[in-house]
């Protein structure tokens, strides 16, 4: 097995506790991991998804009280949340760190962007907007979105606006919702393949009077979302970018080098 590489202090903290749970649950630490990003998710969701965790916490309910992998996975979520807590300010991405370094290694290419570069690349878009309308809620989209940490960087200096992710991976698509929820941020993430014009899942973020994710029909998005995840299929010129109009909003299609769309 690769050797763990975390970029935080305290990924490595979580990754003992989530060890734990696998070894409890006599499971691997790739399926312990997506059965805690999946509960962490319906736990968020006000009580909506209860079916879907009721089927996820039998593989882990075996054994004595307080020796069960769901008891080491509540203690994981439980430290998950003090980590984005004391490190609110600077948006850290624990979860993709955890991730990253830990489960997948960058298996298939899945190298996800560094965080001071998605914060470079953040205020390079936001500077681009006139000062008059910073203040306005916009949408910001990531049509690869990994763990949203691009996102995210968005958020520290916008964090009124309205963000958008898109992920063929359902584990990085549970993982932004989770950073955005955490933060009570307002927006959707798409499970799909953006290339293909794919939706299969869509997770609304933002405290609702319920919960802080539900599950909604990509049909009850707004419309410019909507449209976005179709355009995202589009091909892109690799030096220029194009401009479409949705909306009476002008969507920008960036360079390769920068996924981050104002639309």
């Amino acid at each position: 097995m690769a050797k763990e590489q975390f970029f935080h202090p305290e990924s490595a903290d979580l990754l003992r506790t989530l060890d734990e749970a696998a070894h409890r649950s006599g499971l691997s630490r790739g399926q312990a991991f997506d059965d805690f990003l999946h509960m962490l998710v319906c736990s968020l969701s006000g009580g909506r998804m209860e079916q879907q965790y009721l089927e996820v916490v039998k593989r882990h309910s075996r054994g004595k009280p307080g020796q069960r992998g769901c008891d080491s996975l509540a203690e994981l979520f439980g430290r998950t949340v003090a980590a984005m807590e004391e490190t609110r300010d600077e948006m850290k991405d624990i979860l993709g760190d955890l991730f990253q370094g830990s489960i997948t290694y960058g298996e298939a290419g899945q190298f996800f962007s560094p965080e001071p570069v998605g914060r470079m690349m953040a205020r390079m878009m936001v500077s681009d907007v006139p000062e008059d309308e910073q203040h306005e809620v916009k949408r910001v989209g990531d049509p690869a979105c990994g763990s949203g940490r691009l996102l995210l960087a968005v958020a520290e200096i916008q964090p009124h606006w309205t963000f958008v992710g898109q992920d063929i991976d359902l584990r990085c698509v549970r993982m932004t919702a989770i950073n955005l929820a955490l933060r009570n941020l307002y927006g959707y993430v798409i499970w799909g393949n953006s290339l293909a014009d794919e939706q299969r899942l869509v997770y609304r973020t933002g405290f609702d009077l319920t919960g802080y994710i539900s599950e909604v029909p990509l049909g009850d998005c707004p419309e410019p979302v909507q449209k976005l995840a179709v355009q995202s299929s589009l091909p892109t010129p690799p030096d220029e970018p194009s401009r479409t109009e949705v909306e009476g909003c002008e969507a920008i299609m960036p360079r390769r080098t920068n996924q981050l769309q104002l639309f």
